[in-house]
């Protein structure tokens, strides 16, 4: 017997309930968050490479070995979080989780995958900007926007790679633990 249908699935009793997507809102303290750590990941790899091959930022093979030696340190740090149920810092903060459309762990491949698309987005945004004109970076918002048109508040990346940010909280689920009585309360065991 079906209880619910959320367009996706049917519900069937006994089953978990489906974890709610994540909306705009929390996407944006969590991105803002990842932010500030992405700031210091980068800094520290950036620094890193800057001291070993004497890079000084000027233009030739050696910004585009950097440019791409950024892109491989961001990919490694998004796909290893993403993936098998693990979560950033931002992530835990914020309350949210990656998982797929039947709201279990992704996968390596699939995190790698959705970490592309959305490279690839932003990046499309960033070359038409230079290319013709500044105004073409609203564009790097169009997947995020998507959010506000999907069924299941999605964003554009998240529904090519079958994907879904929700919220789920551990410290929801966790069962309480289980704390040593007190003097009194052992009394009081004691007695009955």
């Amino acid at each position: 017997m079906t209880v619910a249908n959320d367009g996706n699935r049917a519900t069937q009793p006994g089953t978990p309930a489906r974890l709610p997507a994540a909306g705009l809102w929390r996407r944006f303290m969590g991105m803002t968050y990842e932010a500030i750590i992405l700031f210091a990941v980068v800094f520290f790899f950036g620094y890193g490479f800057s001291a070993l091959l004497r890079f000084q930022g000027e233009p030739g093979v050696l910004r585009d070995l950097f440019q791409w030696f950024l892109v491989l340190v961001l990919g490694t740090y998004f796909t290893w979080f993403w993936s098998l149920g693990r979560r950033t810092l931002p992530m835990k903060a914020v309350a949210l989780l990656i998982t797929d459309r039947e709201d279990r762990p992704v996968s390596t491949l699939r995190a790698l995958l959705r970490f592309l698309l959305a490279a690839l987005m932003a990046l499309a945004a960033a070359g038409l900007a230079a290319r013709f004109h500044p105004a073409f970076l609203v564009a790097g918002l169009v997947p995020l926007a998507w959010c506000l048109i999907d069924p299941d508040r999605q964003a554009l990346y998240d529904r090519l790679a079958g994907t879904r940010l929700v919220v789920s909280d551990p410290k929801a689920t966790a069962p309480a633990p289980i704390l040593p009585a007190t003097g009194s309360q052992r009394r009081t065991q004691s007695t009955k």
